[in-house]
């Protein structure tokens, strides 16, 4: 039992300055997930942004906190497509217009651009889609190899891990899918307060039904039972539709990104 006791108060240590450590370094580098289709961009007070489902590359790395800055890896695996009025589309290229920040840990990412672009262009509306194996940096903070990302960390990143998670994650046609139908629901509904009965009841039509058609069955069969269990949930009190939905589209994100680990684990 002394020894025990011991041990344990010689790790604390050791576990605190392996967490303050990570905390004070560079978060880890996230992999962005293949869109099924374009995802609109919602505008208000001056910004257009959408949410996307992403992973963590890096699990060694601390989990980003809310708002941390990211940077495309590759620009030319995005693209943001503005709608005239006509129903004609143009593709912006304005890549440096874009921001990503983190949303919810390495779950969810957010992509903005300023509202000034639809003026800009003289379009409607905008949407973006993601390519295969978008891969996001996170905002340089340190420059000692100790706690920033080198640049071979970064070539490791964006290049044999983000392919295996491309194995595994993008492809997947489960929850990986029902993630993406989530997401266009989480972005539709009111970013704060309680939904309308309308908007709660006509989000799956309005957002989830035009991606659904470009994704798996099962995958969307997920995402219909998790909608209809977190309207029941979110009838009264508190909890918002929008939130529900957000922890249940991480909950899925976490079992794909714990598979990408293992992978990466037995792989090394």
């Amino acid at each position: 039992m002394h020894k025990l006791v011991a041990a344990a108060a010689l790790s604390a240590p050791l576990l605190l300055t392996f967490g303050v450590a990570q905390a004070a370094a560079d978060p880890q580098m996230l992999g962005v997930i293949q869109t099924a289709s374009a995802v609109p961009l919602y505008c208000s007070n001056g910004e257009c942004d959408a949410e996307l489902t992403s992973i963590c590359l890096q699990e060694e790395r601390a989990t980003p906190t809310s708002g941390y800055r990211y940077s495309l890896h590759d620009t030319k695996t995005i693209g943001l497509t503005g709608i005239r009025r006509d129903g004609s589309r143009v593709a912006l290229l304005v890549e440096d217009a874009l921001k990503f920040a983190a949303s919810r840990g390495y779950s969810a990412v957010k992509v903005s651009v300023s509202e000034d672009l639809l003026r800009q262009y003289d379009v409607a509306s905008l949407e973006f889609s993601v390519g295969a194996g978008t891969t996001l940096v996170p905002e340089k903070k340190y420059n000692d190899d100790a706690r920033g990302l080198t640049e071979s960390d970064i070539e490791f990143g964006a290049g044999l891990q983000r392919q295996t998670a491309t194995a595994i994650v993008d492809i997947d046609d489960d929850k990986g899918h029902a993630s993406q139908v989530l997401a266009r629901m989480i972005d539709a509904l009111p970013r704060a307060g309680k939904a309308s009965v309308h908007e709660r009841v006509g989000v799956w039509d309005t957002a989830a039904a035009p991606v659904a058609e470009h994704l798996s069955a099962r995958g969307v069969h997920r995402a219909r039972a998790a909608y209809n269990s977190c309207y029941r949930q979110t009838r009264v009190g508190d909890k918002t539709l929008r939130g529900c939905l957000g922890v249940t589209h991480d909950s899925f994100m976490q079992d794909l990104n714990d598979a990408y680990w293992n992978a990466v684990k037995t792989s090394s």
